[in-house]
């Protein structure tokens, strides 16, 4: 009967024979762990009013988001424009009314509340003048 070998032996490395290591790369910066994906922004549709001193709606109205993005009033003073800005920067203008900005801190509709320019239709026709009388010459 023919004796086998130890079970030991097999899983023993030879006598003389090399032992080859295989070292990994250490973990590169893009190979690091990724940082959570910041979540997508929240998109917030903003809504009010523009009105003129004495409360009437002022239709046509110019609103301007920080973005640049510019929408008109409705007929009843109302717009609605969306803003994904933490605290979102509306301005609000209309001819003849001096500019308004105001940070919007809530989603409840907003106001704006536009002060006529002393003497507009005097100056724009100051101006209407002056500019006919280059134009001709």
């Amino acid at each position: 009967m023919a004796q086998s070998a130890p079970k030991s032996a097999a899983t023993r490395p030879k006598a003389g024979a090399e032992q080859i290591a295989v070292l990994a790369p250490a973990p590169s910066a893009a190979a690091a762990p990724k940082k959570a994906v910041a979540a997508k922004p929240v998109v917030k549709t903003l809504t009010g009013y523009v009105l003129n001193e004495e409360g009437e709606p002022l239709a046509g109205a110019t609103i301007i988001s920080e973005k640049g993005e510019v929408i008109t009033t409705n007929a009843d003073g109302q717009f609605m424009i969306q803003s994904v800005a933490a605290t979102p920067v509306l301005r609000a203008s209309y001819a003849g009314y001096q500019e308004l900005q105001l940070p919007i801190n809530t989603m409840q509709p907003t106001t704006f509340r536009l002060d006529p320019i002393e003497n507009y239709e005097r100056q724009l026709k100051k101006q209407s003048k002056a500019a006919n009388k280059a134009w001709k010459h």
